[in-house]
């Protein structure tokens, strides 16, 4: 994952910087130096994907998504990310 990446994802998750650096547990200056590096650590890729999934959850849980279909969604978030990392 890449610093335009990471702003994509802030981007589809409808946060701004300062609820990103929030939930990311990081200082506003250390994620606006997230969004402008070319490689982000992995451990920032990964939680990402943890606060994506639950915000999934959630919406999910509301919706009652079958246990099958979040597996698979889940799935395919996880290797994405691993792809990009």
């Amino acid at each position: 994952m890449n610093g335009f990446e990471l702003r994509l994802w802030r981007r589809g998750m409808m946060w701004s910087m300062d609820r990103a650096a929030e939930e990311l547990g990081v200082s506003l200056r250390t994620y606006k130096d997230y969004e402008n590096s070319p490689n982000i650590k992995r451990s920032v890729a990964l939680a990402t994907v943890t606060l994506s999934l639950r915000e999934q959850m959630s919406h999910h849980a509301r919706n009652q998504t079958s246990g099958e279909d979040l597996h698979v969604m889940i799935g395919a978030m996880i290797a994405d990310t691993l792809r990009s990392s």
